[in-house]
């Protein structure tokens, strides 16, 4: 008889995702960079592929020893220009008290980050979220990822980025409400939120905990399994 499947934690991974933290090895990591943006090397041009490669491998410098559990870039398009846009995802356990997604949200925030607004929305499985919109400096702790992304890392004679625009995401695990999972999405463009939220929203909606990946949202862009929060 063949022992039960054991529970992860599966985050969502929309199209083009070039996966950051959920490696055991640098090697495994840098292959995986390789199969993701080679093929889009022509349309990045050479000095912004390097420039990505540099920015990947310094975000997962960042983000080793962390909480965060999943870290990864998207490279889109905007306006005809294109973008690179970093994400975050933490699990944050609350033993006990009430549980309070945007003490959690301003918690995470360090001194050097400003929240613009916060709201609940209401997620496609009808679960409610908090999602803040916020404006970090590079050195923030929410942002270090962002900042050490590409994104952030101008090329010669480019402005250098002053803050990055930020959407965070937070909700309760399904059947877990004390595990709070809280998703960052950050942007070089402030005015890039608006649309980075829906990106946002979705991996909080798509995260699960189980022996397979989850239906729905997530099943549409990918799964990516993860370490799961404790007790998972």
């Amino acid at each position: 008889m063949s022992a039960p499947a054991r529970e992860r934690f599966w985050v969502p991974t929309p199209p083009g995702w070039v996966e950051i933290a959920a490696f055991d090895s640098d090697a495994r990591a840098e292959q995986h960079w390789r199969d993701m943006v080679e093929p889009a090397r022509e349309y990045l041009g050479d000095a912004r592929t390097d420039h990505l490669y540099t920015g990947l491998r310094a975000a997962r410098e960042a983000v080793a020893g962390t909480r965060i559990t999943s870290a990864g870039a998207v490279v889109t398009e905007v306006d005809d220009e294109p973008a690179v846009w970093t994400f975050s995802t933490t699990i944050e356990h609350v033993r006990s008290g009430e549980v309070n997604p945007v003490a959690l949200v301003e918690r995470s925030l360090g001194r050097t980050g400003t929240v613009e607004s916060t709201e609940d929305i209401t997620l496609v499985d009808g679960r409610t979220a908090v999602q803040s919109f916020i404006t970090l400096t590079p050195e923030s702790p929410m942002g270090r990822a962002g900042d050490d992304a590409p994104a952030a890392r101008p090329e010669a004679g480019e402005r250098p980025v002053d803050t990055l625009g930020t959407c965070v995401v937070a909700v309760a695990l399904p059947g877990r409400p004390h595990d709070l999972v809280l998703v960052t999405g950050s942007s070089p463009d402030p005015e890039h939120r608006p649309l980075l939220a829906h990106v946002v929203s979705a991996i909080a909606a798509g995260a699960h905990v189980g022996t397979e990946p989850p239906e729905g949202v997530a099943k549409a862009g990918g799964v990516l399994p993860v370490n799961g929060p404790e007790g998972a």
